[in-house]
């Protein structure tokens, strides 16, 4: 088991170990096709485990609706990125106010933004990004906002786009395997999954 994940189960599990009593909790995880989904299935195993009594139902989500999600009682748990935690303790975009019943426990990895472009894309430069076809995540994942974002930061916006999707990664990979859409980007660990093989340039930031 990975040290960080190990140090994680156990803060998060001697908070949860507290009460006596039986407990149900709700743990947010991430979108459809990424590696939130099986490492809180591990977190959840090793937790029901080890604390008794304990029920943790895990739903899926993403890094900003998670921190929302916490904060207005929707979940007890959930991952989150660094950066968007800190913009919604701070109450900036893109959130509505201000959230002030999250606290991090833990850090597990780095994560990056990443933008996977077909060879025959010609993306060499976020600038070749312009009159693209463009799968991103959901509104609510962190892979969205800085999207939007590096855009913003090279003179462009969504309307700059050909074609603009929004998708989990188990669907944009098969956008993206099929040529509908020309570049996909997401934020996450380094190495990508198994399932991201296709014909492609990858680009890293």
């Amino acid at each position: 088991m990975n040290i960080k994940l190990s140090a994680l189960a156990l803060a998060v599990g001697a908070v949860l170990a507290a009460p006596a009593a039986a407990q149900q909790v709700t743990f947010m995880t991430g979108p459809q096709g990424g590696s939130w989904i099986p490492l809180g299935g591990a977190l959840k195993g090793m937790w029901e485990k080890n604390v008794a009594g304990l029920q943790i139902t895990q739903t899926p989500g993403a890094g900003i609706s998670n921190v929302r999600g916490i904060d207005e009682g929707k979940a007890h748990i959930g991952f989150g990125n660094s950066s968007t935690t800190v913009d919604g303790l701070e109450g900036r975009a893109p959130y509505p106010k201000k959230v002030t019943k999250v606290c991090q426990l833990a850090n597990l990895y780095p994560q990056y933004f990443q933008v996977v472009a077909l060879a025959n894309a010609n993306v060499n430069t976020f600038a070749d990004l312009k009159g693209k076809s463009l799968v991103t995540q959901p509104k609510g994942n962190t892979g969205e906002l800085l999207t939007a974002l590096v855009l913003k930061l090279n003179g462009m916006s969504y309307e700059s786009l050909a074609k603009l999707n929004y998708n989990s990664y188990t669907e944009s990979v098969a956008l993206m395997k099929d040529g509908h859409a020309q570049v996909f980007t997401s934020a996450r660990r380094r190495r990508p999954p198994p399932s991201w093989t296709w014909p492609a340039r990858a680009t890293s930031s």
